[in-house]
């Protein structure tokens, strides 16, 4: 008998753990700059409502997806603020600002214009800058 009830006390708690999750939809897409693919950059979504941020880095190819949380990939559903910002390197961190080497974004990428809607399932969300 100890052990049946053990092995139900194991099964309850297999079930448990993850169920705290808000409903997300899984997330990917490509951040362009005028149609030209950005690389190295961090794509954030924020919800409009309550609730923690999902973001994700661009490849070479400028493609993302979204990270809720280190092992747990998508982001809440609903309407998020979207940003964008350069993951600069120790190089481009010491170039003076305006030069033609350093790597800038338009204003749309930090001042809040953007604006997505994430729905639950898998969904392919494309920015252009």
């Amino acid at each position: 008998m100890k052990s049946l009830n053990v092995l139900v006390l194991a099964l309850l708690l297999c079930g448990c753990g993850r169920s705290d999750l808000p409903d997300l939809g899984y997330v990917t897409g490509k951040v362009t700059v005028g149609g030209t693919p950005q690389p190295n950059a961090v794509v954030k979504f924020t919800p409009v409502g309550e609730g923690r941020p999902s973001s994700g880095e661009t490849d070479e190819s400028g493609n993302y997806e979204l990270q809720y949380l280190v092992d747990t990939k998508g982001a809440i559903v609903g309407e998020h603020v979207v940003t964008v910002a350069l993951i600069q390197s120790e190089e481009e961190d010491n170039l003076p600002e305006g030069s033609e080497e350093a790597r800038t974004l338009p204003p749309s990428a930090t001042d809040g214009s953007i604006k997505k809607e994430v729905k639950a399932g898998s969904q392919e969300i494309n920015i252009d800058l």
